[in-house]
C-alpha cells in the first residue's frame, strides 16, 4: 500500500492579517509569536515578580535570568521569563 500523502497547509492571506501589540493579558500568555514584551516591575519577590505592561495589565514574571530587581525596574519579558534588564530613560 503506497502512503499516503498529506493535503498542502492552506493559503494564508496576509493582507487579512492584523497585528496584534503583545501584551501580558494576550490570552492568558506573556507574549505573542517570539517578541519580547517590556514591562515594569511593580513588587520584586526572591524568585518572580509582579510586574505590569504599557496597557495595564499585571502578570508575574520569573526574574531567575536577569537577578534581584525592585519595584521600578523595567524588564524584556518572553514566555514569562524576564530575559533582559532595561537601562532607566534618560
Amino acid at each position: 500500500m503506497p502512503p499516503t500523502r498529506e493535503p498542502p497547509p492552506p493559503e494564508v492571506d496576509l493582507d487579512a492579517y492584523e497585528a496584534v501589540a503583545c501584551s501580558l493579558d494576550q490570552d492568558g500568555c506573556l507574549t505573542c509569536g517570539d517578541v519580547a514584551v517590556p514591562v515594569t516591575v511593580q513588587h520584586a519577590g526572591e524568585l518572580d515578580a509582579v510586574c505590569v505592561d504599557v496597557y495595564g495589565h499585571e502578570g508575574r514574571v520569573a526574574i531567575e535570568l536577569v537577578g534581584p530587581v525592585a519595584a521600578g525596574d523595567r524588564l524584556l519579558v518572553h514566555a514569562g521569563v524576564a530575559i533582559e534588564k532595561l537601562e532607566a530613560p534618560s
